[in-house]
């Protein structure tokens, strides 16, 4: 869940932030609902999808502030994109069980990488603006 302990100081990012958490909330409560693999499908492909415009956004925001991590950010970032799109074709193939483990190592993955890597970026830009 988001927090304000999460914030980057940025409104637009915060909301995408909070909406990734409402995606992998959803996700959850699709498993433990039991929902139909169809339905799944649709969640995790939201969130693909979603994740993927946020990360850009977010790059966005950071080449234009000069970020010098940049590079290392970006290759976080596709890591998490590949891990869930392919979590997507496994599932869509049959060939993932999904479990609440999924939604843990999603849900813990973001809350880390907001409190470490995204947290940088913030203070390199608090630090700019002084």
């Amino acid at each position: 869940m988001w927090t304000e302990e999460l914030s980057v100081n940025n409104a637009v990012i915060d909301n995408e932030h909070k909406e990734l958490f409402t995606l992998i909330d959803n996700f959850y409560k699709g498993i433990k609902d039991n929902s139909p693999r169809e339905r799944l499908e649709e969640l995790i492909f939201g969130l693909v999808a979603y994740t993927k415009t946020h990360f850009a956004n977010e790059e966005d925001h950071m080449r234009r502030m000069n970020y010098p991590n940049l590079k290392e950010h970006e290759m976080l970032h596709k890591e998490f994109i590949d891990k869930t799109q392919s979590y997507y074709e496994r599932l869509k193939g049959g060939k993932l069980i999904l479990s609440i483990e999924v939604t843990n190592f999603l849900k813990e993955w973001l809350v880390k990488h907001i409190k470490g890597t995204d947290q940088q970026y913030a203070s390199f830009e608090r630090m700019s603006k002084v």
